[in-house]
């Protein structure tokens, strides 16, 4: 049955996807299964140290799962270009947190280019490299899916929402400091999923 779900959705384009991934947490391990080269791709081409690249595939990662909350295909916009600009916009706000660098009209276009280019294709690796990464990350895509409680994962989407501590406490019947403890762990667990 499982199987045959995961067969069923890798056969749905990403603006369904995404649609489902409202209230379906296996819609959302496809998107991220999808779009997991670009986020590596991009956190590799913006990060200096592995540290950094570790820090900006889990921003990446949220920008993902952003994109597919906030998603509206009403609008006309592919996904595909959502979630790009989702994903390098939250990247380039860490980096610009971090203060590790200054961004200029050139950076910008640099980055764009990046993007375009890992949006128009997968397939910047050799075949053999592409199974074993996406072997790689199918691993870590479950490993996520089985990490978050359903708590964690409710506060996680929430907080997406830009929805404050005192919001999701509202919401979800908790005190702050459960919010607040349960996005510590969701955090915790993502840096760890992201570098083992």
């Amino acid at each position: 049955m499982g199987d045959a779900k995961k067969l069923e959705y890798t056969n749905l384009d990403d603006e369904m996807l995404a649609d489902l991934s409202k209230t379906d947490k296996s819609a959302v391990s496809e998107l991220v299964l999808r779009y997991v080269f670009i986020i590596e791709y991009k956190a590799k081409a913006y990060g200096n140290t592995p540290d950094e690249v570790a820090d900006l595939s889990q921003e990446g990662l949220v920008g993902l799962i952003k994109a597919v909350q906030t998603f509206d295909k009403s609008k006309g916009i592919k996904f595909s270009t959502y979630a790009n600009t989702c994903i390098t916009n939250r990247m380039l706000s860490s980096i610009s947190k971090m203060n590790k660098i200054s961004f200029n009209e050139a950076l910008s276009d640099d980055l764009e280019a990046i993007s375009e280019s890992a949006s128009e294709t997968n397939s910047f690796e050799n075949p053999e490299s592409i199974i074993l990464e996406q072997e790689k990350y199918k691993e870590i895509i479950k490993r996520i899916s089985c990490s978050l409680t359903d708590l964690e994962w409710n506060v996680f989407n929430l907080y997406l929402e830009e929805k404050s501590y005192r919001q999701i406490a509202n919401e979800l019947s908790l005190s702050e400091k459960a919010v607040d403890n349960a996005m510590q762990r969701v955090r915790k667990k993502l840096k760890s999923v992201i570098n083992n």
